[in-house]
């Protein structure tokens, strides 16, 4: 509450609030016919000599300043395309930098952006950017100053270099670009430049650092009459075959049917008018490209993995919510929920299985079609809507000759709608969302274990407390339900963020007989926008039954939180630094039994020098609160006191050698301790060529890590229950090598690997004394005992020395992981759209000599270890009915 009566102390600031800078700019556009102009880049048409848009402002490195070298912009259209050139001037063309990179790769070099909202709405877009050798990328903007390079629109650019500098053309079919359609319209536009050598970013319109927005602050794009584009219809068929070379027992039943495999499908895109698209899905391929990382995760909580696939990339922002109106969004261990987590739509199935001599246990969740429609329903209201269903999904079990199905994932339909309405030329917004999921249980023991039907629905919205839009409110509310039988609802209230068995719960307990679980989340925030001061706060709850993870990922409930941010920072250059900031914080989570769950102060400062190199340092201190999750349901224990260190440097991103440098320490009361290094090194040799490699290792000892949890009557002061712990020492060796060459534009090939080294020692086994503290019981002193097995591998421990305790029988938990995961894709688009794919994908893992780290000894037997491969081709070709 002390954050709140803060904040409630601040608002007045908002009365001085400072003015921003306006832009009046216009940008004139004329029409040609299509067979005046050949997209080749060079500036041979006539009409290209018309009047130039010139006139750039530097924002780094002198901000103000006009551009060093001229730009000259020009934008034309036809019926069905709008074009733009540049003759981007430069007093030393041989030192244009011209390297290739592969599609959004976002490498440093001379560029070109052309920056477009068609629907002026201030606040959304899209932009297309063209380097010196004609590597592209593209994506779109929303929330006024965010980005995402993940949408991949269907255009062409092409470049030259002369003795003037170099000129870039772009062509973009009006039916990439989403708009309401009118005899004239009047777009939102602007145009960037990057020179590399200098440093040099200008702007046709360009937002100082301390000022707030983009999309908002953009020229308008006059002249565009009469544009009647053809109906959008496109379609995108695929092939894929696979071949698969994988670890396998010779006489495994299943492995050869499953070794080779073609499938064949198809995405759709349907325009409803100009500013509506339906994207659909029939069999689609969800083969990602990269892997997925590997990861070791010895906490209750699932790990978070990006989304690859790009039929939910694209327009994935609409998607989002709560984030809206806000350009700084500060969790301190709460933040929005993601109500919409994609990869459960076709997720590895959740069933298990009886058991069998040979299991084919499917790896993901078929997804017989999906249907997604986005866009604008006028200038003011966003929708977005996703359908799919994925299809009844069967193991395969093979027992002395008889082989066997056994349902693992039920027939499952997936739905989510979204909504936003912006208000008063977009001081204020209110969106809904609402998502499902529901199942086909009939006839399955899968009942025990997923829910029937989970529902969701949130609002959200923000308001701008000032008409300069320095200060602005954001918030979210949203409730869930969901259903199930009793078996279930069991499961979903001991799930980690919930515990409801907790056996000193007093707020919300564990009920047998529950057949649905509802709950609620809210939170409000208040965020400056812009200005040298900056604050940002927070007070948010949700509620113990708030439940979204069957289509989304949730990461807490029954938490009660709130933080204070404040900070200085200082964007001119002082003859040392180039910018500087600094910011501070408090926050502070409570349970709804008013159990102090996180308390903590935070500092974070950065500084870049004049010539481009910077660093940064990070602490924070956190105070001794309770733990209500180490215990796996259990009682609570208290958590010590910690501090944590972090520093990162870097060096100027221009050279063809960079670096960063990132390193943690941290230590609590305890004996605890984490730290942390990693080395990231970037190399150019050529215009074509760029190779990276990160090293990091990991030292951690954990004092209280969980092991197990023992029903034991006669553990009276624990609730007849034992919580063993250990201490635990963890090293971690990793690496990130990636290897990008890019022949052409076009045609590049990407090599990644990730060779991962993790042993975890468990020593010192105990068990926790009492609750609320962190008192122990050793095994091995005061008469208790402890035994190891080495041929079951398995420890015994008496707790009391006497037998008259059930003894404690426990697996060896000592690990010694290593893993080599890697991939190679060879990516052609051979035309505008239509893309052939040539992947390799392998990964290979052992598990030899659990607890002890000999790197040599380690590395030759993973080395030595049998791996998985598979090779994958996939050709696909764009056709626009």
């Amino acid at each position: 509450m002390k954050i709140v009566f803060a904040i409630i102390l601040i608002i007045p600031i908002i009365l001085l609030a400072e003015r921003k800078s306006t832009n009046h700019k216009s940008v004139p556009a004329f029409k040609i016919s299509r067979t005046e102009i050949e997209v080749d880049g060079k500036l041979n048409e006539p009409f290209w000599n018309g009047e130039a848009v010139t006139g750039f402002v530097q924002k780094d490195p002198q901000e103000g300043n006009p551009a060093t070298e001229e730009t000259n912009v020009w934008v034309a259209y036809d019926e069905d395309y709008i074009y733009v050139a540049a003759r981007l001037k430069d007093s030393q063309p041989n030192m244009i930098d011209l390297s290739l990179t592969r599609r959004d790769a976002g490498y440093e070099s001379d560029k070109f952006a052309f920056f477009v909202d068609p629907y002026n709405d201030k606040k959304t877009g899209y932009f297309f950017v063209v380097n010196a050798s004609g590597s592209i990328s593209d994506g779109i903007l929303f929330n006024d100053s965010w980005d995402d390079d993940t949408w991949d629109g269907v255009w062409e650019a092409k470049t030259s270099v002369d003795e003037f500098g170099w000129i870039v053309e772009m062509k973009i079919p009006f039916s990439q670009l989403r708009f309401n359609k009118a005899d004239e319209m009047v777009w939102g536009v602007n145009f960037g430049r990057e020179i590399k050598r200098l440093k040099e970013q200008s702007y046709f319109v360009m937002v100082p650092k301390n000022e707030s927005g983009f999309v908002s602050r953009f020229a308008e794009l006059k002249g565009l009459k009469n544009i009647n584009p053809s109906q959008r219809f496109e379609i995108l068929p695929y092939i894929v075959q696979k071949a698969q070379y994988l670890k396998h027992e010779s006489d495994d039943p299943f492995y050869k049917s499953n070794q080779y495999k073609t499938t064949l499908g198809a995405d759709l895109k349907i325009g409803l008018g100009s500013s509506l698209n339906i994207d659909a899905t029939i069999n689609p391929d969800f083969g990602q490209v990269e892997v997925d990382p590997a990861v070791i995760n010895l906490s209750a909580f699932e790990s978070y993995f990006q989304e690859k696939r790009p039929f939910f990339i694209e327009g994935s922002s609409t998607f989002m919510f709560g984030i809206d109106g806000a350009n700084n969004n500060w969790g301190f261990n709460f933040g929005w929920p993601e109500l919409f987590y994609s990869r459960r739509i076709g997720r590895s199935p959740q069933g298990s299985t009886s058991d069998a001599n040979y299991i084919n246990y499917p790896t993901e969740s078929r997804i017989l079609g999906a249907a997604k429609l986005t866009g604008k329903i006028d200038e003011q209201t966003t929708i977005g809507a996703i359908s799919a269903v994925t299809e009844r999904t069967y193991a395969k079990l093979y027992n002395d000759g008889l082989k066997t199905n056994e349902e693992v994932e039920p027939f499952s339909h997936y739905g989510i709608i979204r909504l936003k309405r912006e208000l008063n030329g977009g001081m204020q917004s209110v969106g809904l969302i609402a998502t499902s999921v529901n199942r086909d249980l009939s006839y399955t023991p899968l009942s025990g274990s997923l829910a029937k039907n989970a529902f969701t629905f949130g609002l959200d919205g923000y308001t701008f407390l000032d008409d300069k839009k320095i200060y602005v409110v954001t918030g979210a509310f949203a409730g869930s339900y969901i259903h199930g039988t009793k078996e279930f609802m069991g499961l979903l209230q001991k799930k980690e963020y919930r515990y409801f068995q907790r056996p000193d719960a007093t707020y919300a307990t564990f009920n047998p007989n529950l057949e649905s679980l509802g709950g609620w989340y809210g939170r409000l925030m208040l965020n400056k926008q812009e200005g040298d001061f900056y604050i940002n706060a927070a007070l948010g709850a949700a509620s113990p039954g708030f439940e979204h993870n069957d289509l989304g990922f949730q990461f807490a409930a029954d938490r009660i939180n709130s933080h204070l941010v404040l900070g200085y920072r200082w964007f001119q250059p002082d003859g040392i630094f180039r910018r500087k900031m600094i910011y501070v914080a408090h926050a502070r989570t409570f349970d709804f039994e008013g159990n102090l769950l996180s308390n903590f102060i935070w500092a974070n400062t950065n500084f870049q020098f004049e010539n481009y190199w910077g660093f940064g340092l990070r602490g924070n201190y956190t105070f001794e609160t309770f733990d209500k999750f180490s215990t796996r349901g259990g009682p609570l224990m208290l958590r010590p006191s910690e501090y944590v260190l972090d520093f990162n440097s870097y060096s100027d991103s221009r050279e063809k050698l960079i670096f960063e440098l990132y390193g943690t320490y941290a230590k609590d009361k305890i004996g605890g301790s984490y730290k942390q290094f990693e080395l990231d090194f970037d190399w150019r040799p050529n215009s074509q060529i760029q190779f990276s490699i990160g090293p990091g290792i990991q030292i951690s000892r954990e004092q209280n890590q969980w092991v197990g949890n023992f029903d034991d009557v006669l553990a009276s002061k624990t609730y007849n229950t034992r919580h063993v712990f250990a201490r635990l020492d963890q090293k971690v060796i990793s690496g990130n090598i990636r290897l990008n060459w890019t022949f052409t534009p076009q045609l590049s090939l990407q090599l990644f690997m990730q060779p991962l080294f993790a042993v975890g020692d468990y020593s010192n086994y105990k068990e926790l004394a009492k609750p609320r503290s962190l008192d122990f019981f050793y095994f091995g002193q005061n008469g208790s005992s402890i035994n190891y097995d080495k041929t079951k591998e398995e420890y015994t421990a008496d707790p009391d020395g006497q037998g008259g305790a059930s003894p404690i029988v426990f697996n060896n938990p000592n690990f010694n992981f290593k893993s080599l995961r890697g991939n190679a894709v060879l990516r052609w688009e051979f035309m505008p759209g239509s893309i052939f794919y040539f992947v390799w994908s392998h990964n290979q893992q052992n598990y030899d000599d659990p607890g002890n780290m000999d790197f040599r000894r380690d590395f030759k037997n993973l080395w030595n270890a049998k791996g998985d491969d598979v090779f994958m081709i996939k050709f696909s070709y764009w056709f626009d009915a």
